[in-house]
């Protein structure tokens, strides 16, 4: 199907920076109104200020707040219903990141991994349902990892919430096409954002072999086209998608490589 985003009413997740910045910069020049959710006010009207300068008077509402607050959600979602008179798009591109061996991981982060990562987008979707069955060629963005789809060593706590963001993305898909509601899982590779900077906890990390790495611009232009194209699965980094292709033929061979950079 082709999508047109002209007039979408759009909820964008960790809309401060990185991806979800651009995506909601991109979006309005589509002629979509938005709600940017995000911890850090000052950076989401910095964003909200860029929107408006390159825009015609574009509808933005900013939430402050973690997304892993119950009544954050609820004020999210509540504020698209109250000033954009519904919601056509949820996407969920909150995140944070950990990187260390099994052993070292703490109870502290393997909680607020997935409470990030996946019980926040699981309860921000569920939420978000009832309005996106009634929304306008509605959608779900939901934002996973290369590493969602092939385990990497040090990634084992961060890789376990994307998994489960990739399989909850291919059960909904099929739960909710009967609503008419596309499910778009959008799984990057190494991209230019605050991720490393930003990590929960970084004790250790793999020897991988240097590659090089996207810009925020390069995924968040490749999920806009996605999504006006209807697609259900994008790997916007060629490095990643290539080994994602040789992990399902070969997987053995996968984990014999990913041994050399433990």
């Amino acid at each position: 199907m082709r999508r047109s985003l002209d007039k979408k009413r759009i909820l964008i997740t960790g809309a401060s920076s990185g991806i979800g910045a651009v995506l909601a910069v991109l979006l309005a020049k589509e002629g979509a109104d938005l709600v940017l959710l995000a911890r850090r006010k000052d950076r989401l009207q910095e964003v909200a200020d860029q929107i408006n300068q390159e825009n015609n008077n574009p509808k933005v509402v900013l939430i402050e707040g973690d997304i892993t607050d119950s009544e954050v959600q609820k004020q999210a979602i509540q504020s698209a219903i109250e000033q954009l008179g519904g919601l056509d798009i949820l996407i969920n591109n909150a995140g944070v990141g950990a990187m260390a061996r099994i052993e070292d991981y703490t109870q502290e982060t393997l909680r607020r991994v997935f409470e990030v990562n996946f019980f926040a987008l699981f309860q921000l979707t569920q939420l978000a349902l009832p309005y996106l069955k009634k929304g306008s060629e509605p959608m779900v963005v939901n934002l996973s990892s290369i590493v969602g789809l092939r385990g990497v060593p040090h990634y084992g706590v961060y890789g376990a919430a994307k998994f489960a963001v990739t399989g909850l993305s291919e059960s909904i898909r099929a739960e909710f096409s009967s609503y008419g509601i596309d499910v778009l899982l959008v799984c990057p590779g190494t991209t230019q954002t605050e991720f490393f900077d930003v990590l929960h906890q970084a004790t250790s990390a793999p020897a991988l072999p240097i590659h090089r790495s996207v810009s925020s611009e390069y995924v968040a232009v490749r999920i806009v086209r996605a999504m006006k194209r209807g697609k259900h699965k994008i790997i916007p980094y060629i490095p990643a998608a290539f080994l994602d292709t040789l992990n399902r033929l070969c997987p053995r061979f996968v984990d014999w490589i990913m041994t050399r950079y433990v």
